[in-house]
């Protein structure tokens, strides 16, 4: 009986030797894991050393965001957004991010936690919190020049990591740029802002809103403050200022998006024309594309003092459509009867 006792707590001993050595190499394998977590590699020096060098073999620059994602192509008349059937990119915001990629550099290594990409902004673009951008630099051949993941920004500090690592990194960015530039989204990145008339150049203006009659507002001079309703007969202004607002929707308008004209196929359902002291006339004409409204710019000179404004609105917005925003549409067509009340018609006795 002693024999197989022995055999049976020799068995025992063994299995729960084999248990503690599991145990313990779970421990190391685990403190190996959290050692190397927290160990932070040093780094100086560029971000991206070979910026410089490389820079004028650069083809395209792909930003990836939360709301999705678009493209800065370089062609030979300049940068351009093919999301936006090749619409100008902003030449100074080109210039500005590759200032950034050239001075970009290492302040040191931070965490190699995943769960914590979402407290420093580097979570993949598209995750519910702490979603980072997404920046990608292709060459005129395909090969990838730069690829990073960007984050949150504190001061010149902003936080980095390259997609499908672990280990992050806290960059810092050069003195005197625009810390939200990578955030930007795609509309911004384009001139949508051209438009800016300025208030006190405004002379007159006539709209046709989408609904009731067609009408003008007109003043004689820059310094008289309010337009006055000159046509159609019959309506009074509610308040002496209460044409102001749709006379000078063109004084600065900034448009939402933008498509090549000739895909619009929505109807003309209004229109907004400005015309300036200087004789220069602006005109929207405004067309329905399913729930949305977008602008189609007609440019006039009506003297040779407006010649060269008129020339450089024409070719900025010359086949392009415009995408209004509530707000700018509201001001652009507000509805005569929202400014003016019918005059009473006046009866006579008979005698």
């Amino acid at each position: 009986m002693s024999q197989p006792m022995d055999a049976q707590r020799q068995n025992h001993i063994l299995i729960a030797g084999g248990i503690a050595l599991l145990i313990l190499t779970l421990a190391v394998i685990v403190s190996v894991l959290d050692a190397s977590r927290g160990w932070a590699p040093s780094v100086s020096g560029p971000v991206l050393p070979a910026w410089q060098a490389g820079v004028t073999d650069v083809s395209e620059i792909t930003l990836t965001q939360s709301e999705g994602s678009f493209t800065l192509r370089r062609e030979a008349a300049g940068w351009v957004m093919p999301e936006r059937d090749g619409y100008p990119v902003r030449p100074e915001l080109v210039a500005e991010l590759d200032t950034l990629l050239a001075g970009l550099s290492f302040i040191g290594a931070r965490t190699a936690d995943p769960e914590k990409f979402g407290r420093l902004g580097l979570a993949e673009p598209g995750a519910a919190d702490g979603a980072g951008v997404r920046l990608q630099v292709t060459g005129a051949s395909g090969e990838v020049l730069a690829d990073l993941v960007f984050g949150t920004v504190r001061g010149e500090t902003i936080y980095l990591r390259q997609p499908g690592e672990s280990r992050t990194y806290a960059g810092r960015l050069p003195a005197g740029l625009d810390a939200a530039l990578i955030a930007r989204p795609a509309d911004e990145w384009l001139a949508l802002d051209f438009i800016s008339l300025g208030r006190s150049a405004i002379a007159r203006t006539r709209i046709q809103p989408e609904t009731g009659p067609e009408y003008l507002l007109e003043r004689p001079a820059s310094s008289v403050r309010n337009f006055a309703l000159r046509e159609p007969s019959g309506w009074q202004p509610i308040t002496a200022g209460a044409g102001n607002g749709p006379a000078s929707a063109l004084s600065r308008i900034r448009f939402r998006d933008v498509r090549r004209a000739d895909r619009m196929t929505g109807a003309l359902v209004g229109y907004h024309e400005a015309e300036t002291f200087e004789g220069l006339s602006v005109r929207l004409d405004i067309i329905a594309q399913g729930e949305t409204r977008w602008a189609l710019v007609r440019v006039n000179a009506l003297t040779d003092d407006a010649r060269d404004d008129a020339r450089s609105l024409e070719m900025t917005s010359e086949n392009w459509a415009y995408l209004l925003s509530d707000l700018s549409l509201d001001r652009l067509l507000r509805p005569l009867s929202e400014i003016a009340d019918p005059r009473p018609q006046e009866t006579f006795d008979a005698p």
